[in-house]
């Protein structure tokens, strides 16, 4: 060992080894600090407040440990960032202060400051927080710099090549190259994503992003096909109707497009009902259930205007006509009555969709569970 040191007496070097020692005593953190991360991470805000408030720190980084979290409790942002701040400048060799420094970049990053976002992310030099690279990219994205918002992305994905934000950075590269018109490497790059099998992963939104993309490289039968996994995993969700939206647009090019799985229904049968069912008797008490009104066989499907009166079920707001009339018929086929109108707010034009009317809030109430059984949310309104 001490021939490494020619030069050094040997004493000196004990007296140099003896002070890193001493150094990384001082630098150690108790379990009780570490434990703070672990209850953040868990959502557990009250317990690490608490902790807070009666944990006494022995050596910087413990103090450090304490601002950090401190920090990130803060509800303004305004506080958050002048306690990472005051961190940074009072224990800058701290591994919180890099932590902060990450945080800081995030944070000026949804106030759209990028430069200043920039400026903290370039700043870490912890090899334990590639992440930094992701949020590198991101800014790069803001400023249209797109190469480089690539290179950082890719650079993010491989050292942590199944990280916190494995997905969000294939969707950042996938989506430069769609802006750059190449759409083929975002295919590529969104079928690397596919083929990790990430255990959290949205599958529905991928295979969107993956219809979108091979749309874009004018491979339709392709584009179709992931279209239809997606809109077949729940046909209900907002990235469904986006789905839609795109079905729509192509069908509008061209009319040969096989959209028909959008409609797997015959012709809609409603039934009159002439006249109420027995009631069930338990104990030899009938038990007389609340009535659900049915849609008359001619009802129009869209309303004039918005309703003016009665407790109504708003089922959905909808950018597409033909979505509102789609659910319109899908709250149909289960006996309900249900309609949609055109509503117009700030310049902006949408299709609400209703289930009822109904003469009382009871009423209202069964049928919002008969919804729900059907994985169709709703909420009860009066007009």
């Amino acid at each position: 060992m001490f021939a490494v040191f020619p030069q050094v007496p040997r004493s000196l070097v004990l007296c140099i080894l003896l002070c890193c020692l001493t150094f990384s005593v001082s630098a150690a953190i108790r379990k009780e600090f570490t434990a703070l991360e672990d209850q953040f991470n868990k959502g557990k805000i009250d317990e690490v407040q608490d902790a807070l408030s009666t944990l006494k720190p022995n050596n910087d980084e413990e103090r450090a440990c304490v601002s950090y979290y401190n920090a990130m409790l803060k509800i303004k942002k305004a506080d958050a960032v002048t306690t990472h701040l005051q961190l940074i400048g009072k224990y800058p060799k701290s591994s919180y202060a890099q932590k902060s420094l990450l945080e800081l970049g995030k944070l000026h990053i949804l106030e759209r400051n990028i430069e200043e976002a920039k400026t903290s992310l370039k700043k870490i030099s912890s090899t334990g927080l590639m992440e930094r690279f992701y949020w590198l990219g991101l800014c790069a994205w803001w400023q249209d710099d797109f190469a480089l918002a690539i290179d950082n992305a890719e650079n993010y994905l491989r050292m942590d090549a199944k990280g916190e934000y494995c997905e969000a950075a294939h969707y950042l590269i996938a989506e430069c190259y769609l802006t750059q018109n190449k759409a083929y490497s975002a295919v590529t790059t969104l079928s690397k994503l596919q083929s990790l099998k990430l255990q959290d992963v949205d599958e529905q939104y991928l295979l969107y992003r993956l219809g979108y993309a091979y749309e874009q490289s004018n491979k339709l039968s392709d584009a179709i096909g992931y279209y239809q996994r997606g809109y077949e995993l729940d046909s209900y969700s907002q990235i469904a109707y986006l789905i839609e939206d795109r079905l729509f647009e192509l069908r509008s090019r061209n009319k040969s497009i096989d959209i028909s799985f959008l409609y797997p229904y015959s012709l809609l049968q409603i039934p009159v009902i002439t006249e109420a069912p027995s009631a069930p008797i338990v104990d030899n008490i009938p038990i007389t259930p609340i009535p659900i009104v049915p849609q008359t066989p001619n009802a129009a499907v869209k309303l004039k205007a918005k309703p003016t009166n009665g407790y109504w079920l708003q089922a959905g707001r909808f950018s597409l006509e033909s979505n509102a009339n789609k659910l319109v018929i899908n709250i149909r086929l289960l006996n309900l009555p249900a309609v949609y109108y055109e509503d117009v707010s700030n310049g902006k034009k949408s299709w609400v969709v209703l289930c009822g009317a109904f003469d009382e809030k009871a009423k209202a109430e069964a049928a919002k569970s008969q919804l729900v059984k059907s994985d169709i949310n709703s909420f009860v309104t009066q007009y």
